[in-house]
């Protein structure tokens, strides 16, 4: 099953105000937009910044703070978030936020080094790129507020809840009670939300929920937003260089041979399956290996409790030849 992208066709005409325009990586956490960020800031010319949406995020990068996960955006009364967003993605570096925050040498040692690469990408006049999965339900906010170009990554059911097994992440599902969220994008999935924000369940339970409720998002911004771009995981991972250089052509980023050596690279068959156990990112995979390796980490009953329970969803992505 293809899915549906917004590729520029072959030879059509770029501006250059659009090869300035902020990049957003986005799409559910364990979706590979670690792996394309990544890719994509070994361009010249781009500057990374790393899940600003985290709650854990260092106010020197962004001023503003979300005390839950997925923040959802839907408007900016006093126009306090945007200003410091701008700010963000101008590279301009809030060294008064971060000294208030400092606890250790270590911290310090941070600060020290992202306000320096902030100045020198500021003075590069760098294009900013923001990887933030945790950004995915404000990247309607920030797409319409900042004209970002929205890359949104898919993966696999199965192997998000694969992935979240290795690595024992739970969810506490409370952090989608936020104004608007259960009654507006997540209104189909309110009930079990809050069922399993009142009580906890087996990962691949949460995963299954999870997959399925943010996803729902994903197919409603497909509808919606038919200029933003959608790319599988398991499609950039089966031929990386043939996608990765459409998607770069996409978003106006050269590539050329050090990002085909990068992805010769970090996509070999020499290279392990999976990540370590317990590794959140390793992005050297062997990236074809990487596509079915749920098959062997989950069982063939977790394997059908995600399939039954994400099927209503997962049909918008994925047919019967992708399980």
């Amino acid at each position: 099953m293809e899915l549906i992208r917004s590729y520029r066709p072959a030879g059509a005409a770029t501006s250059s105000s659009e090869a300035t325009r902020p990049i957003l990586i986005t799409g559910s956490h364990r979706s590979g937009t670690t792996w394309v960020g990544h890719t994509l800031a070994k361009a010249p010319g781009i500057g990374y910044i790393s899940e600003p949406f985290n709650p854990y995020h260092r106010p020197g990068i962004l001023g503003s703070r979300f005390p839950e996960y997925f923040a959802y955006i839907p408007t900016d009364p006093d126009g306090s978030l945007a200003a410091n967003v701008q700010r963000m993605l101008e590279f301009r570096y809030g060294t008064v936020a971060e000294l208030r925050s400092l606890r250790s040498a270590r911290d310090v040692g941070r600060m020290i080094r992202d306000a320096a690469r902030c100045r020198t990408l500021r003075a590069a006049h760098a294009r900013p790129l923001v990887k933030d999965p945790i950004a995915l339900l404000a990247a309607p906010w920030l797409a319409d507020t900042f004209d970002m170009q929205v890359v949104v990554l898919i993966r696999h059911p199965a192997a998000f809840a694969s992935s979240l097994k290795r690595m024992g992440w739970a969810h506490d599902f409370s952090h989608f009670r936020q104004p608007g969220l259960l009654e507006g994008p997540l209104a189909p999935f309110a009930d079990e939300i809050e069922d399993f924000a009142r009580r906890q369940r087996p990962v691949i339970e949460q995963a299954a929920l999870l997959w399925s409720a943010l996803n729902h998002v994903v197919a409603r911004y497909r509808h919606d937003h038919p200029d933003w771009t959608f790319v599988r995981h398991e499609d950039l991972s089966v031929a990386p260089h043939e996608e990765f250089e459409q998607l770069f052509g996409h978003l106006d980023v050269p590539f050329d041979s050090t990002i085909r050596a990068y992805l010769d690279a970090h996509t070999a068959g020499s290279n392990p399956a999976e990540a370590e156990t317990g590794r959140a990112h390793q992005l050297k995979r062997d990236s074809k290996a990487n596509v079915k390796s749920w098959r062997s980490r989950l069982t063939p009953e977790e394997i059908e409790l995600v399939r039954e329970r994400t099927a209503a969803v997962a049909v918008s992505f994925y047919g019967d030849e992708d399980w």
